[in-house]
């Protein structure tokens, strides 16, 4: 596929943004669960989604050799940064209250098999980092896949794949290394978001997509489905009840952000939070645990509720401001930027993986 379009379409950004408040928030102590189980069922397929579409409209095509460095710069270099920054961290804090019945007695190797595993359960030190390499993965098997299947064809076999690997493999009880188990999964929504790159500019300014009623149809429809399917976690092979549904109440949400990413692209921050996803996603488990920890050490028992949780989010997402000024200047290849002027530019959530 060659690019269908180079002029940056405003929704990707503001729906990223909504995306990555989120999951903050879905991973600050205090949230309501029935926050957790409606956020959930979309809020992951809807990076893979976005990440699809922004290299089918913005990426160019790249060789092997090519696509394969870019990804690494742009995703493994990062994991493997900020997760020995989060073990330096875990190291430093083991043995310090609820920690230390937790994590005291495990050696102090035992966070580096997470680090080769990749998968959510192995990296407790920084749990949110099991995106990346499920994302590279997803990524590199959409190039090669991309180049002989039409991603609408393509998303159209992994659904029905999908739907069999979350009936089965999770009762196998294994996990397979840096999210292949979840490629299935994640490589519907991306092939997926493909598809809809050459449709977005026109569905954006059709008018009966424009009206005002579809979002309200959307949240008509997703709202009790996502309900019904119950818990979904991504990251712990959680699906719901029905893989089908889980599919469809997944795409449901994704529609349901993409206009509502519409109506707030322009508020001011929207489009740097949206831009900055990944500092975000690799930084804002550090925060919530040293908050966390902070109320240990007040002696604060009182369990946590959701002002706290919007608190903590809050504070989670500005710290990225001061980090990003620092990193982009001073160490630009742990947010997968070049050094020179190019780090200056916005950084993007997830590399524009090229369409062939």
């Amino acid at each position: 596929m060659n690019p269908v379009a180079r002029e940056r379409d405003g929704r990707i950004d503001a729906t990223r943004a909504i995306a990555i408040v989120l999951v903050v928030l879905g991973h600050a102590k205090g949230v309501p669960q029935a926050y957790t189980l409606l956020a959930f069922s979309f809020h992951v397929p809807l990076f893979f989604f976005l990440s699809g579409w922004v290299g089918a409209a913005y990426g160019r095509p790249r060789g092997d050799a090519e696509t394969w460095g870019k990804l690494l710069r742009g995703l493994v270099v990062p994991y493997v940064f900020f997760f020995f920054v989060a073990y330096a961290y875990w190291l430093a804090t083991r043995h310090i209250g609820a920690k230390a019945a937790r994590w005291g007695t495990l050696p102090w190797w035992d966070p580096l098999t997470g680090l080769v595993q990749g998968t959510g359960e192995g990296l407790y030190v920084q749990p949110a980092l099991w995106f990346l390499p499920a994302l590279f993965v997803t990524a590199i098997a959409f190039h090669y896949l991309g180049k002989r299947i039409p991603a609408a064809v393509l998303a159209l076999a992994m659904a029905v794949v999908a739907c069999l690997w979350c009936a089965w493999f999770p009762g196998q009880g294994v996990r397979l290394p840096w999210g292949l188990d979840v490629l299935p999964v994640s490589l519907f929504f991306f092939a997926a978001g493909a598809a809809f790159a050459r449709h977005a500019q026109a569905a954006a300014a059709h008018p009966a997509l424009r009206w005002w009623g579809v979002p309200l149809l959307l949240a008509v429809l997703w709202l009790p489905l996502a309900w019904i399917n119950g818990k979904v976690d991504v990251n712990l092979l959680r699906f719901g009840q029905w893989p089908a549904l889980f599919l469809l109440v997944a795409l449901l949400g994704t529609a349901l952000m993409l206009h509502v990413g519409g109506w707030i692209q322009r508020v001011p921050g929207v489009q740097w939070i949206g831009r900055n996803t990944l500092l975000i996603l690799c930084t804002h488990f550090l925060v919530l645990f040293f908050l966390s920890g902070v109320r240990s050490v007040a002696g604060i028992t009182a369990p946590p509720g959701p002002a706290w949780a919007l608190f903590a989010s809050a504070v989670a997402i500005a710290v990225a401001v001061p980090l990003r000024v620092v990193l982009a200047r001073w160490a630009p290849w742990t947010l997968g930027l070049s050094p020179g002027p190019r780090a200056r530019a916005p950084i993007q959530a997830t590399p524009e993986v090229g369409s062939q």
